[in-house]
């Protein structure tokens, strides 16, 4: 995928001042059209055959194990400009003009596409390609205005990935929580217990409630009778 991940030279050929829709509103944008000089082998970050369709090795060339060939020959002379149909959408463009250390200016939303290649016999190239964005504002596309016809550097990067979405399914709630099913069906509530299941110690519970008020009560009516008193008819003692 083509992208620019270290600053190169291009020259500013066009700036241009527009408009853009979004939604119903028309809003500011700017289209960049710049040229940029190099080896023929950023062809590969455009497409991977593309160097090999317009370029070949010097014919007898020795090749070396593991070090592909140079291809600064090319196939025909006839070639002038080539035009792709790359288009990318998205991309974050960088934009510095080597006077200062100030920081560069950088772009988001930026649409690639109109690209050239010049391409030259001796391996180099000239690649030409319109930017475009409305991440724009008065001051800097004052300041691009200003080098309109000279030199830049810039660097050009694809979109970086987002996180994958939360999967909020039911399947995937119980798929990140089967261990708690496990807590109730297989593991014990304490330790030193003597194994058993959650649902065996509820039971077993239950059954020392009931045991516990029955002792308690029968402590309650020997206290009552020890003491001489009776308990009024159809009354029970508590």
């Amino acid at each position: 995928m083509f992208e620019i991940t270290d600053f190169v030279e291009a020259r500013l050929t066009s700036v241009t001042n527009r408009t853009e829709k979004h939604g119903d509103e028309d809003v500011p944008a700017v289209s960049l059209a710049c040229e940029i000089s190099a080896a023929n082998t950023m062809l590969d970050g455009i497409d991977p055959g593309l160097r090999h369709a317009l370029y070949k090795a010097v014919d007898g060339q020795d090749e070396l194990p593991g070090v592909e060939p140079a291809t600064p020959v090319l196939r025909s002379n006839v070639i002038d400009a080539v035009a792709l149909t790359t288009s990318h959408e998205g991309w974050r463009l960088l934009v510095d003009d080597g006077i200062d250390d100030t920081t560069p200016m950088e772009f988001e939303g930026v649409k690639v596409d109109k690209l050239k290649v010049d391409a030259k016999q001796g391996g180099s190239i000239v690649l030409k390609l319109r930017l475009g964005t409305s991440d724009i504002d008065a001051d800097r596309l004052g300041k691009l205005g200003m080098h309109n016809g000279q030199s830049i550097w810039v660097k050009l990067l694809k979109p970086e990935p987002k996180p994958d979405a939360i999967d909020g399914s039911v399947a995937a709630f119980e798929a990140d929580h089967s261990g708690a099913a496990d807590l109730f069906e297989e593991g014990s509530h304490s330790e030193g217990d003597g194994g058993g299941t959650f649902a065996d110690d509820m039971a077993a519970g239950d059954d020392g409630g009931d045991a516990e008020q029955a002792e308690i009560e029968a402590g309650m009516q020997a206290s009552v009778s020890s003491a001489g008193l009776r308990p009024k008819r159809g009354a029970r003692a508590h």
